[in-house]
């Protein structure tokens, strides 16, 4: 056997090695840059979350929104007082499916005082004011309605 032959065959076995390594290495790095850019272009910006949070609360019979029960109509951008509660809160936004905002709620002119999801801890991402309207039995008055919004807080 030739020895030199020997040699060639185990130094292209040795450099065939390395550069699979080394293939396998930039083909796993640019998987995860394309990843990581794919990820960054679908993030929906915290403002747009929260302006389609507090549509919701607004605008939707389940959460504030008054609905009249003669003829079902609902009326967006009014808030029934009767509604504004936490309890009504925590089911029109329940936390076991939407983990990733945490809020709470004020209307400056009522009395009836800060609603928080439980884990909303007080540090504001972002805080925003509306003006809407309150039905208060048969009076309608302007009010703000003050949402402060957070980003869940990591346990």
């Amino acid at each position: 056997m030739n020895k030199k032959a020997q040699f060639e065959a185990a130094r292209k076995t040795i450099y065939w090695m390395i550069a699979g390594v080394v293939i396998t290495i930039v083909v796993i790095a640019f998987a995860i840059i394309i990843a990581s850019y794919r990820g960054k272009l679908t993030v929906v910006p915290l403002e747009l979350r929260s302006e389609l949070t507090f549509s919701r609360f607004v605008n939707s019979p389940e959460c504030f929104a008054y609905q009249d029960p003669e003829t079902g109509r609902v009326y967006p951008g009014v808030i029934d007082l009767q509604k504004y509660s936490s309890d009504r809160l925590n089911s029109c936004y329940p936390i076991g499916t939407y983990k990733d905002l945490n809020f709470g709620v004020n209307l400056t002119n009522t009395n009836n005082g800060f609603l928080r999801t439980s884990d909303y801890y007080y540090v504001n991402d972002l805080e925003f004011s509306k003006s809407v309207i309150v039905k208060d039995g048969n009076h309608f008055r302007n009010d703000i309605l003050i949402v402060k919004l957070q980003e869940k807080v990591p346990k």
